[in-house]
């Protein structure tokens, strides 16, 4: 990479329509979109958006998770993924800061062509530690719809370092082409797997608009269908039991026996009673969460404490809260793990506390009827 030969100035408003410009602008409101779940404010935009995609079938799972979010599994390498998710964006900021301190350093400096450090193994390091903090933040809130912002932000990112490259090549001549010929554009490749780097992102030619667009198309097709096939490998290893109109789950890692044993028993309280003899055709969905255990995904608790999770290995396994919810759904008649596959959201019901050593009910209250942040869709598994 290299400082640009010509300064671009921002003074001139048509410098805004310029297609480098709008990559930029549109690369940073996908990184805004995918890490605004990370902060409450963010909500007030991010939440209408959610709400607005949940009103058509069609759009409704772009708006779900494919990677369990509260949930832990019997899967290593699902339960290892929020630690892979947060390394991957922490590395990816100090990738990127690390790059563009070498570029505007060189800039203030006049020393033209950036060729050390990061840009030694890379012709582009600031894209590769944006790719990376947006896979740790696909990581860390994995629904569809973020995976579509990451994938077409890579292709961006993509097109915007071929359009850098020619305006560098253009500036700085035979130099800057001995120095691409010798750096690979984004990570290095050994030569032998060159022909398999991922989605074609190492390859310095630049393709006309149509393949362009087969080409990222036919990425997104294959990234969602992996995302569906993680979404199915999950759902089979969470604590759940399924049945013709519920679906009953638990994000701890529960026995059969605990999990039925806490359903079973909140059965028996009045007023489920009487949701589950009334209730004929509306999918349930209950969550059996352990009574230590605060998740703030999940309208658990009327006052808050806090926006995370608190969710300790050694908890009381006598003791769990029993949420019953109505499911969200454009498949009235959804059953068995269909529930769980189609519901964009939860009409929290009835918070039953149950204690399963003596089947005896502890508490029974109406839940609050969103989570903290709003009525939006949260993680259910």
């Amino acid at each position: 990479m290299a400082t640009k030969p010509k300064p671009f100035s921002n003074h001139n408003p048509a410098n805004l329509l310029k297609p480098a410009s709008l990559f930029y602008i549109a690369i940073g409101l996908e990184i805004l979109f995918m890490i605004s779940p990370a902060a409450l404010y963010f909500y007030s935009l991010y939440g209408p958006a959610l709400n607005f995609l949940d009103q058509w079938s069609g759009t409704a799972w772009l708006t779900q998770f494919f990677l369990p979010h509260i949930s832990t599994t019997r899967s290593v390498v699902l339960n290892a993924l929020p630690i892979v998710g947060g390394t991957s964006l922490l590395i990816g900021i100090m990738v990127f800061l690390a790059a563009a301190i070498q570029i505007y350093n060189a800039k203030f400096r006049h020393r033209g062509l950036v060729t050390n450090g990061l840009y030694r193994y890379s012709r582009h390091p600031q894209y590769v530690g944006l790719a990376l903090l947006g896979l740790g933040a696909l990581l860390l809130w994995p629904r569809f719809l973020v995976l579509i912002a990451y994938v077409l932000m890579l292709f961006l990112y993509r097109s915007l370092a071929a359009s850098e490259e020619r305006r560098c090549e253009a500036g700085f001549g035979n130099r800057y082409r001995e120095y691409e010929n010798q750096t690979d554009r984004f990570l290095p490749v050994f030569p032998p797997w060159k022909s398999f780097a991922a989605i074609g992102i190492t390859q310095p030619s630049v393709q006309p608009r149509r393949s362009w667009l087969v080409h990222t198309i036919a990425t997104l097709m294959v990234c969602l269908a992996i995302a569906f096939g993680l979404r199915e490998y999950a759902l089979a290893n969470i604590t759940a039991h399924y049945q013709a109109r519920a679906a009953v789950l638990s994000p701890a890692l529960l026995s059969d026996h605990e999990l039925l044993a806490s359903y079973r028993t909140a059965l028996n309280e009045p007023r489920i009673r009487q949701i589950m003899s009334s209730n004929t055709e509306t999918p349930l969905l209950v969550h059996v969460v352990p009574e230590a255990w605060h998740l703030a995904d999940l309208p658990l608790e009327a006052e808050s404490v806090h926006s995370g999770h608190d969710t300790p290995e050694n908890f009381d396994r006598r003791y769990y809260k029993v949420l019953f919810s109505r499911v969200r759904s454009h498949q009235a008649h959804a059953a068995g793990k269909t529930i769980l596959r189609s519901a964009y959201g939860i009409q929290p019901l009835r918070l039953v506390s149950v204690d399963i050593r003596t089947g005896t009910i502890t508490a029974a209250v109406t839940p609050p009827a969103h989570v903290r942040w709003g009525d939006i869709s949260t993680p259910l598994f």
